[in-house]
């Protein structure tokens, strides 16, 4: 046979190697796509992820939508109880529905408008302005305006010839009577003239402290002070008595109701006391109260304030 029908072994394996590297590489793609290889194809583009790359993004989707399930059935169960509950709650003294604090509301119209009447605080609020006079609050708000007395009268000019004088008041300002208002189940109970009688001839209404503090201040500091007090003068040795033991004393004058003047309303009956006063030539420099009734009206002098005072208002 001639040699040039035979190919020679170089030829043979020239002419294979091209199948057997397009084999090798097939197999090298088979085993990377099937076997236990670190890739996956996703598609023929050539985007290859991770086996924990996969693992963390289903987690990732599955724990999304647990969660998104949850908050869905959570507002369906707060939807339902929020329908389920009555249209108007009233509990200690609120009206949510309205948005305001019922008591609250009507204590301060009580104080700036000066409601007359003993029937007219609703039974609801009652405790509410327990609550106030011991928490602390009361007093905070007392100690606001005696503040800003002294500020104001402590920088006033004294002549020295004993004629500049201030006023205070006596129940609620000088001396307090919560102790007697406090044995009332109910506010409506409080206005009890036999009650209210027994009560100052016993003498036993404590001072608020800093009006007392204030008032000694005010000595100090060369002013004249005089009491001008709603109470009725056949009460005038209790009274003296009263503000003696609570820590009062050297005042001026202490000034009382006269049976006539027990037919004329507080603020006509103290604005007339104050005009008597300046006709002695006294120098009025500030008037200090628990009712609007105590510093409204002529010869109120340079200054007036105003204690709190949510249990009673009087004209």
């Amino acid at each position: 046979m001639s040699s040039d029908l035979v190919p020679s072994t170089s030829t043979l394996s020239n002419h294979y190697e091209p199948q057997e590297s397009t084999q090798s590489l097939l197999s090298g793609r088979g085993s990377g796509m099937y076997s236990s290889s670190r890739y996956l194809q996703m598609d023929d583009s050539g985007v290859y992820l991770t086996s924990l790359a996969v693992t963390v993004l289903i987690s990732a989707i599955a724990i999304i939508g647990i969660l998104l399930f949850t908050l869905v059935i959570t507002l369906a169960i707060l939807l339902a109880s929020c329908q389920s509950k009555p249209d108007v709650v009233v509990k200690q003294g609120t009206r949510p529905e309205m948005g305001v604090d019922v008591c609250r509301s009507f204590v301060l119209n009580f104080e700036l408008n000066n409601i007359q009447g003993n029937n007219v605080f609703p039974s609801m609020c009652e405790e509410y302005v327990f609550q106030y006079m011991t928490s602390g609050q009361y007093e905070n708000d007392v100690n606001g305006a005696i503040k800003a007395a002294d500020s104001c009268l402590i920088s006033a000019v004294v002549n020295g010839d004993g004629l500049d004088t201030v006023i205070m008041d006596v129940d609620e300002t000088a001396l307090s009577n919560f102790p007697y208002f406090s044995t009332f189940q109910r506010r409506s109970m409080m206005h009890n003239v036999s009650a209210w009688n027994h009560w100052v001839e016993e003498a036993k209404s404590p001072p608020l402290i800093p009006t007392l503090k204030l008032y000694h201040k005010l000595q100090n500091h060369g002013l004249a002070l005089i009491f001008l007090s709603g109470r009725q003068e056949n009460q005038r040795n209790s009274t003296v008595k009263n503000l003696l033991h609570a820590g009062y004393s050297g005042w001026t004058m202490l000034i009382m109701r006269t049976k006539d003047e027990m037919q004329m309303n507080v603020q006509a009956y103290k604005s007339k006391q104050r005009l008597q006063l300046e006709s002695m030539g006294l120098r009025i420099k500030g008037v200090i109260g628990d009712q609007w009734s105590d510093i409204r009206g002529p010869a109120v002098g340079n200054y007036t304030f105003k204690l709190p005072n949510p249990l009673y208002n009087i004209l």
